[in-house]
């Protein structure tokens, strides 16, 4: 098969994974053929394309320069595999749409190993962050990947935990695997590439188009055996990932969130009226893989809950603003429930930061930190 060819092909607007297959199919899987032989383009996709659509991708055919595409890929440090590639994911290959190609950069999850999408808010809060951050702490200490869309809020967390953990962790793209979107991430694309996995199924140069992340959620969910909500909103792009993991006959679960908070309020919809399992350690996620699944025997850490267990030695006051910081809150409010005068507390909230268990957020807000 030609690569360069199969890439101009996969680059044309509307010839998805359908068309694809079934050009290359008609043709033995020649893609250089295919490519060079347009006419017999109405034979091959008979049935599963309009004649206006078919005219259409015959004219942007004239378009394409194809080594100056494939020139382009190169330059990507990527590569690439077909659904009939031995190490495309075997997991993905089981879904209904499973893309006909996938780029990537770094080394693919194998058959065997166990994975677990992480997946939240963009808009997460501090507790959001901490909370992606301990699951997938314990996930790849435990020999799994965090999968994840590689996008602000709990995707990020999850991902840069992961990597911190010395875990492996694979981001699925909404755009074309050499743009870096959102561009904040460019040192954890590049850390991911080199010690994880980037995926993409958009050809080269796709921007990050909003129409492309629902449908790359699917892919989040087909390469995961279960799926972990964090956090999100009643309607929210995460929403769309579960509905994707229900249909794919996935895993779910979901971190349980304070009652008045927006971004707590998918999650226990999902506990409360879909009877999705609850998780507060990975150890609540690893029990359903443990001994006689096909993933062999992780061991897995009895991890505490999350933020239950104070650091030694804390004075009389550093201990009222542990208890005070169960969830995040505001300088003023900690005036308030302290008793204490501005100097005072700002002492004290600077002596806990540099002990390492209290995180500053912007607008004075303070919580404390995963130390476990």
């Amino acid at each position: 098969m030609g690569l360069a060819h199969l890439l101009a092909l996969h680059s044309l607007s509307d010839i998805g994974s359908v068309r694809l297959a079934a050009l290359l199919d008609y043709f033995d899987g020649n893609a250089e053929m295919a490519w060079l032989t347009p006419d017999e383009w109405p034979a091959a996709l008979q049935g599963l394309i309009s004649a206006a659509a078919l005219q259409s991708l015959q004219r942007e055919r004239f378009q394409v320069d194809v080594m100056a595409l494939y020139e382009k890929f190169l330059r990507a440090d990527a590569k690439v595999v077909t659904r009939l590639d031995s190490h495309y994911p075997k997991l993905l290959a089981s879904i209904k749409d499973a893309p006909y190609l996938l780029f990537y950069r770094g080394q693919l999850p194998s058959e065997n190993d166990l994975c677990i999408a992480v997946i939240g808010s963009r808009k997460a809060t501090a507790y959001g962050r901490e909370a992606a951050r301990f699951l997938a702490d314990g996930l790849v200490k435990a020999g799994a990947w965090v999968v994840s869309g590689l996008a602000r809020g709990i995707d990020s967390a999850s991902h840069q935990a992961a990597l911190a953990a010395g875990g492996k962790t694979l981001g699925v793209l909404g755009c074309g695997i050499d743009i870096v979107y959102p561009r904040e991430n460019r040192q954890l694309f590049a850390e991911m590439a080199e010690k994880g996995c980037i995926i993409s199924e958009y050809p080269l140069g796709m921007q990050p188009l909003s129409k492309n992340f629902p449908v790359r959620n699917r892919l989040v969910s087909g390469l995961s055996q279960g799926v972990i909500v964090v956090e999100a909103g009643l309607k929210s792009g995460t929403q769309i990932t579960v509905n994707y993991a229900l249909e794919q006959n996935r895993n779910i679960y979901a971190v349980p969130g304070s009652i008045f908070s927006p971004s707590s309020q998918g999650p226990l919809d999902l506990i409360q009226k879909c009877g999705v399992k609850l998780v507060m350690t990975a150890a609540d996620v690893l029990e359903d893989y443990h001994a006689g699944s096909q993933y062999g025997s992780p061991v897995v850490s009895q991890q505490p809950l999350l933020f239950n267990m104070p650091p030694s030695d804390l004075s009389a006051e550093a201990e009222r603003l542990w208890r005070a910081l169960e969830e995040q809150r505001h300088f003023n409010e900690l005036l308030g429930l302290l008793n204490m005068d501005a100097a005072e507390l700002g002492a004290l909230l600077t002596e806990c930061e540099l002990d390492g268990w209290i995180e500053r957020l912007e607008g004075q807000y303070f919580i404390r930190k995963n130390i476990n």
